[in-house]
């Protein structure tokens, strides 16, 4: 992280600033959250259905959300890669949610965010980071990331009045979670399997479905969305 040829004295003043301007930034993006998309609502009417980009609105809110959350220089691949994580999750999610008359907008919406508090905190490190010419190694980046994306997550809901979103790693057993937080589980992890396939254990995916009623002919559906249409067409 830090250039070891340099004084110790120097580093660790170098390393004090740092955590001083990554917590003044912090505090400053907790009072300051970015304004939700004028077009949020109509995203929020048409999402997960047929056309939903051909809805007046909707790609736009998509694009807002893209640049407002996921836009960050000086982390552009990981940024980059999370949104097109999202993309494809949300879906992914909207078709399970179907298939399990869940609340398709809900689903969509909560894989769609679910990484939106990572990338607030990853968007308030990289300027840290671009100010200070210095970068954290991958576990201390994982690290603080972890550390404030729920408050970070739970503000931008409430900025954005937004309803409460399905987690889409629920906290007890998956079997006992909501429709719509497994729409958004399920989700994730089929566009894990479309655009990280090295990731994936062979089978488990299917497996899981199965434990949870969602049958081979409907994994099979989920597996014909094309999620990277979406991503072409935010690209």
């Amino acid at each position: 992280m830090f250039n070891p040829q340099a004084p110790r004295v120097e580093v660790s003043t170098r390393v004090l600033v740092f955590r001083q301007s990554l917590a003044a930034a912090f505090k400053s993006l907790r009072q300051s959250m970015p304004a939700a998309p004028e077009s949020l609502p109509a995203l929020l009417t048409s999402c997960g259905t047929a056309g939903t980009l051909g809805r007046p609105g909707s790609r736009e809110a998509l694009q807002e959300i893209g640049a407002r959350l996921f836009h960050i220089p000086g982390r552009d691949a990981e940024a980059q890669a999370w949104w097109q994580e999202s993309l494809a999750s949300a879906v992914y999610a909207a078709r399970v949610a179907q298939l399990k008359q869940a609340s398709v907008a809900a689903s969509f919406m909560g894989a769609l965010l679910y990484r939106a508090g990572e990338a607030l905190a990853l968007k308030i490190l990289a300027r840290v980071e671009l100010e200070y010419r210095m970068k954290l190694d991958s576990a201390s980046r994982r690290e603080w990331c972890a550390t404030h994306s729920a408050e970070l997550a739970e503000r931008l809901t409430r900025t954005w009045n937004l309803p409460a979103l399905p987690a889409g790693m629920p906290s007890g057993e998956l079997t006992e979670a909501s429709a719509e937080s497994q729409a958004v589980y399920f989700g994730r992890l089929f566009a894990i399997e479309l655009l990280q396939p090295e990731f994936c254990v062979p089978g488990a995916l299917d497996h899981a479905a199965a434990d949870l009623g969602l049958s081979a002919e409907h994994v099979c559906e989920v597996r014909k969305e094309d999620a990277r249409a979406l991503i072409r067409a935010m690209n």
